[in-house]
């Protein structure tokens, strides 16, 4: 018979598959998006999520490309630290959690996080000299948010690194 601990650990584990699937949709629709928009420049007005950036394009073409390859690398990071909680599931024990694979899963999970937070930083405030050049680029850059949760699984991680240590002590005393 299941805990509700583990019942609820298995809805989240389906959940994080489907925010997986989700966001590697964004991700591939947004590269899509991108690639069209080469070729078909008029295309870059219905970027993902109505995202219009046909005035960036007319400004550079170079301007252009960073914004959206900035965009496209922090959609994928999210994906990416989705997948490695996706990992976290399939690997954790609630007997015995505190194991070197998890710790090591967390910790990747902050560290794809925090360089997802420096792109986010970096397209912010590159945005923001772009605005001042008189192009406007209406997107909400989530750097605050990214580094914000790089800071929290990082503690996570020296939790589970200590909780490591003070396991196996435990082992070696019994």
């Amino acid at each position: 018979m299941k805990t509700k601990t583990e019942r609820i650990l298995n809805i989240m584990h389906v959940l994080a598959w489907i925010i997986f699937t989700g966001l590697c949709i964004q991700t591939c629709a947004m590269l899509s998006s991108f690639i069209v928009s080469l070729y078909n420049p008029a295309f870059s007005t219905k970027m993902y999520m109505n995202l219009n950036l046909l005035g960036l394009k007319h400004y550079d073409n170079n301007a252009y490309d960073v914004v959206v390859s900035f965009l496209i690398c922090i959609a994928a990071a999210k994906a990416f630290i989705t997948y490695l909680t996706i990992k976290i599931f399939m690997k954790i024990n609630l007997s015995n959690p505190f194991s070197p694979e998890i710790a090591s899963l967390v910790q990747w999970i902050s560290e794809v996080a925090f360089v997802a937070g420096l792109f986010a930083l970096i397209g912010a405030s590159y945005s923001d000299w772009l605005t001042k050049q008189g192009v406007s680029i209406p997107y909400n850059w989530p750097a605050g948010e990214l580094l914000l949760l790089a800071g929290v699984i990082f503690i996570i991680a020296q939790v589970f690194k200590r909780g490591i240590e003070l396991q196996s002590e435990n082992e070696l005393t019994i």
